[in-house]
């Protein structure tokens, strides 16, 4: 007995240490894999069908399911960079044609900052500043800045590439083979098939409800931020939009990444009652539009209470980033289902306890 449970302490000991080092070593690939989690969730309904047009070919139809998903993300994703390489390059061709007429980048800036200085010096003694000089030194930093922030954006791009890579091929063999590993995991767990059923079930309806509170978030967004373009005049709206339905998904900053640098462009450039209408409509309509929307987006199919809702997404945000969008409400999700198995358990030991002899 005793070398029996000397065995299983040692082998409980390799299990844990394995899985420490297992942890260490997929690390990096974690995003790409709760990534490749969360697009089989949502598009298994693709992949059942798929099944039931080729029964007898799995990896086939594995792969077909793949391939739309990438075709789904690829060509919004391409019509957009393409959209905003054209735009960069016309804003590009414009600031030298601007800077070459005004004699250098940094005589381009003191003129467009003539109005709003002037605007400044009426209750602001800025003599005493050297103007020309702080504007100099610092549009020197902004070059140096856009070389590192290019080189930046380029490693990004090919961390980005990587992780797409890896998150469309765990994708396929989570299409071919992620139904018999629920099944088998569920089989792991002390829990009575129908408990098991109704905890993939919570994740899975979680899952499917914030990526559904991630789109309707975004396309509202973008229209608010197009209409406001189009209110101010500023070129583009439709582009403008897109960009911000786009970083939309970014956690904290969001959308307030495109109307908050048009609004002090307008407000530098002379179009002060623009830039105050752009910067008062980003806070108060186009923010709160995530606080309302989501929460009743996902509130009402998860059956989570919108303000738990939202301090586990704003929680799952702060410790996990973009990742965090998804993971909060699953936890909160998890939580509850747990524990409303865990009180159905103690009710029924209280039955059985009451129970006449």
């Amino acid at each position: 007995m005793n070398g029996r449970r000397a065995t299983i302490a040692f082998l409980v000991a390799l299990f844990l240490i394995a899985l420490c080092l297992a942890i260490v070593i997929t690390r990096p690939f974690l995003e790409p894999l709760a990534f490749a989690i969360i697009l089989a969730v949502v598009f298994h309904p693709l992949q059942e069908r798929m099944r039931r047009l080729m029964p007898q070919r799995a990896g086939l139809a594995a792969f077909c399911s793949t391939l739309l998903v990438i075709f789904l993300f690829a060509v919004p994703l391409f019509v957009i960079m393409t959209l905003a390489a054209n735009e960069a390059l016309s804003a590009a061709h414009y600031l030298s044609r601007r800077s070459i007429a005004e004699g250098g980048f940094t005589a381009l800036v003191m003129n467009v900052a003539d109005r709003p200085i002037a605007f400044i010096s009426r209750w602001v003694d800025l003599k005493r500043y050297d103007l020309q000089g702080i504007i100099a030194t610092n549009a020197q930093r902004v070059s140096v800045w856009m070389v590192g922030f290019g080189a930046a954006v380029l490693g990004n791009v090919a961390r980005f590439v990587i992780d797409s890579l890896i998150t469309f091929v765990v994708l396929f063999f989570l299409f071919r083979d992620g139904k018999d590993w629920a099944y088998r995991i569920g089989g792991l767990m002390p829990l009575s098939p129908q408990r098991v059923d109704h905890l993939y079930r919570n994740v899975t309806d979680t899952i499917v409800a914030n990526v559904y509170g991630i789109l309707t978030v975004a396309a509202v967004q973008g229209v608010l931020t197009g209409v406001a373009m189009r209110i101010v005049g500023m070129p583009s709206s439709i582009l403008l939009g897109l960009g911000a339905a786009f970083t939309s998904i970014i956690p904290v900053v969001g959308s307030s990444l495109v109307w908050v640098p048009v609004a002090v462009y307008l407000l530098v450039t002379g179009a002060v009652w623009k830039g105050v209408f752009l910067l008062v409509w980003g806070t108060v309509v186009v923010s709160s539009v995530d606080n309302i929307v989501r929460p009743w987006v996902v509130g009402g199919r998860v059956e989570l209470h919108p303000m738990i809702l939202l301090f586990f997404i704003f929680g799952g945000v702060e410790a996990f980033g973009f990742l965090g969008l998804f993971l909060g409400p699953v936890v909160a999700s998890v939580l509850f289902a747990l524990f409303r198995m865990l009180r159905e358990e103690a009710g029924e030991e209280n039955i059985l306890a009451n129970a006449p002899a």
